[in-house]
C-alpha cells in the first residue's frame, strides 16, 4: 500500500501521526459479499501547514473497482447535483464538458435537460447505467491529458484525489480554461466536529482556504462560489484560467481542532457503555466508524438506513446488517445517531416512525 510522502497542499514532506486505527474496513459499501478488505487507517498533519491527509493511499483499482459503481444516492444527493447543475449552467455558455468520476451519469442526466451537450466522462471504470449518448475514457485524472477540453466537472471528486496539484498540473499545462467542482463543505465538518473529513476515499482535507491556495499556485482564479446548505452540504466553485494570477497565502489551521475530533472525540466513543439493545444510523462511514470505535458493541443489533438498496446487506466490514427503519420495534431498541449534517431530517423520520423513540447523538 503506497504512502503519502508529501502534504496534498504544500508539498513539505514531514508528518505528524495524529492516531492510526488498525484493520479498518476500506469501503462504505453495502453487501453481501462475504469478501472484506481492510488497512491501517492511518492519520497525520503536515507539520507545515498543519492539513489533515490520509497517510495510507489505497491502491485505486481496488478502492475505486467495479464493486464501487455500486453506490447508490438518497434524495439528499438529487437534490445536491440539481443545485450543482444550476450553478454550472448559470457560470457558462459552454455546451462541452468533461466530467470526471461521474458514476451513473446522474449530473449530466440533469444538465442534459436543460441544454444541449457533447459530454464526456472520465472514470476508472464505466458504469453499465451510464446514459448511452455520453462518450466515455478510461484513466486516472491525475495523470490524464486534458489537451482540447475546455471544461472539466468534478462533482464530491476532488477530495478523493491523491495528489490534487499534480491533477491541476495537467489541467494548466493542457489549458483547461474553466473548472466546476462541488465539494464537501469542510470546512463545517471540521466547525461540527464530523467524522467525514479524512478517510479512504477522502484522502485530504480542503477548505475553502485550501482551495483557493492550491489553485493559485497554477494561475487559476476563483470566478464564483456558492455554498450549498442542503443535507449534502457542498461548497461549489468555478475557476478560470487566468495568467496574471498571484499565489494566494498558505492557510493554516490548528491542529488541536482535528486532535478534538480524532482524538479526543474518539476516546469519548470507545469509553461509552452501551447497555441496552441499539441500532446505530445511518449506514456509511458515520456509522461504520461509530461501529469500528464502539469498545463495547455486544448490544449493538445493526444499522438502520432508509435507502432501500442498502437494507437487507451487511455494511462492509462489520458484518452487522442495515435494516429498515420501518422494520424496528423503538420501544425495545435504542438508537444511536452519528453526529451529522443528515441528523434533522433523520430524526424528524424516527420520530415519525415512533414519537417515543430513543436517540443518543454520538
Amino acid at each position: 500500500m503506497p504512502l503519502r510522502t508529501f502534504c496534498a497542499i504544500c508539498k513539505n514532506e514531514d508528518f505528524e501521526i495524529i492516531n492510526e486505527f488498525p484493520n479498518f474496513p476500506i469501503m462504505t459499501l453495502c453487501t453481501n459479499d462475504e469478501i472484506n478488505l481492510f488497512y491501517n487507517y492511518c492519520l497525520i498533519l503536515c507539520k507545515k501547514c498543519s492539513c489533515l491527509q490520509l497517510r495510507n493511499l489505497i491502491d485505486p483499482s481496488i478502492l475505486y473497482s467495479t464493486g464501487y459503481t455500486m453506490a447508490t444516492f438518497s434524495p439528499s444527493w438529487l437534490a445536491h447535483n440539481i443545485k450543482f447543475g444550476d450553478f454550472i449552467l448559470e457560470n457558462t455558455e459552454s455546451e462541452s464538458f468533461l466530467e470526471i468520476g461521474a458514476n451513473k451519469g446522474g449530473l449530466y442526466k440533469i444538465l442534459s435537460n436543460k441544454r444541449k451537450l457533447d459530454y464526456t466522462i472520465l472514470d476508472m471504470y464505466k458504469d453499465s447505467d451510464l446514459p448511452s449518448d455520453v462518450k466515455f475514457m478510461e484513466g486516472n485524472c491525475e495523470t490524464f491529458d486534458f489537451t482540447g477540453i475546455h471544461a472539466v466537472i468534478l462533482s464530491h471528486v476532488f477530495e478523493h484525489l491523491y495528489s490534487p496539484s499534480k491533477f491541476i498540473e495537467q489541467l494548466s499545462k493542457s489549458n483547461v480554461k474553466e473548472i466546476f467542482i462541488s465539494n464537501p463543505n469542510f470546512d463545517l465538518c471540521l466547525d461540527k466536529q464530523f467524522f467525514n473529513t479524512v478517510w479512504s476515499e477522502h484522502t485530504f482535507y480542503c477548505g475553502f482556504d485550501h482551495m483557493m491556495y492550491i489553485f493559485s499556485m497554477y494561475k487559476y482564479r476563483c470566478y464564483s462560489f456558492f455554498q450549498y446548505d442542503g443535507a449534502v452540504t457542498s461548497q461549489m466553485y468555478k475557476f478560470v484560467y487566468d495568467p496574471s494570477m498571484k499565489p494566494k497565502a498558505l492557510p493554516y489551521i490548528d491542529k488541536q481542532l482535528f486532535k478534538n475530533i480524532y482524538v479526543d472525540k474518539v476516546k469519548l466513543i470507545q469509553d461509552l457503555e452501551i447497555t441496552e439493545k441499539s441500532v446505530i444510523c445511518p449506514s456509511g462511514i458515520y456509522g461504520q466508524k461509530l461501529y469500528y470505535f464502539l469498545k463495547n458493541k455486544e448490544n449493538i443489533i445493526g444499522f438502520i438506513d432508509n435507502n432501500p438498496q442498502r437494507q437487507a446487506k451487511k455494511l462492509y466490514g462489520t458484518g452487522q446488517i442495515v435494516y429498515s427503519p420501518k422494520d424496528i420495534d423503538y420501544t425495545k431498541v435504542n438508537v444511536l445517531l452519528c453526529n451529522s449534517t443528515y441528523n434533522d431530517e433523520i430524526i424528524a423520520g424516527l420520530k415519525e416512525l415512533c414519537h417515543t423513540v430513543k436517540i443518543t447523538i454520538v
